[in-house]
């Protein structure tokens, strides 16, 4: 009876957490959704960046934006930071800390768009990311949960931000892959007229 009760406390939990997202979110979704459009158009790229699972989102995003979500439609410029297994491991090992930044400074360029992916904020590699795509002249998208922690603090006000009200990671993680379908079904519709 107690793993019953715990299963359908996940799915409560979960449920009431999205639900304080659709109504907080749906204005940043369609403003960040514009966002990414107006970097594409000016031909820019939308480099991703997360840790653990958020590497997961992150190659999940990029593969959405390349390809579709529901509805065919033109490629779009993306790339996940979290693919390239020889290139992760040399730069973990000689600094894990840069491993996103220094494949911003060999591939960002202005216009591009930095989208960093986090429970909590506080990633000292993706703090590290969002300082080299600022010096880089690129703007800057953060999807995180909690109060944001220090990433939020490094947003400079022509930057992106969208923030899940939550400070359980699996429940701010659940959240951000809502977001993410939310986000990408957004970028559809802007370019498809209303799906």
């Amino acid at each position: 009876m107690t793993e019953s009760i715990s299963v359908h406390q996940h799915f409560a939990d979960s449920a009431q957490l999205l639900n304080e997202c659709a109504d907080l979110l749906a204005e940043p979704i369609a403003e960040v959704a514009q966002g990414i459009l107006m970097a594409l158009m000016s031909d820019g790229k939308l480099l991703i960046a997360g840790n653990g699972a958020y590497a997961s989102l992150a190659n999940t995003l990029a593969a959405y934006m390349v390809t579709r979500l529901q509805q065919e439609r033109m490629a779009l410029a993306a790339l996940s930071l979290c693919n390239n297994p020889s290139v992760l491991s040399i730069l973990t090992d000689s600094g894990p800390n840069d491993m996103f930044a220094k494949q911003i400074h060999a591939l960002g360029k202005q216009h591009d768009m930095l989208c960093v992916l986090s429970a909590d904020g506080q990633n000292i590699n993706l703090i590290s990311a969002i300082k080299t795509a600022h010096e880089r002249d690129m703007r800057v998208l953060a999807i995180t949960g909690g109060s944001g922690g220090e990433v939020a603090g490094l947003l400079r006000d022509d930057d992106l931000w969208l923030n899940v009200p939550g400070d359980h990671p699996l429940r701010v993680l659940e959240a951000h892959q809502v977001t993410i379908h939310a986000l990408c079904a957004q970028i559809d519709q802007l370019l498809l007229g209303g799906i």
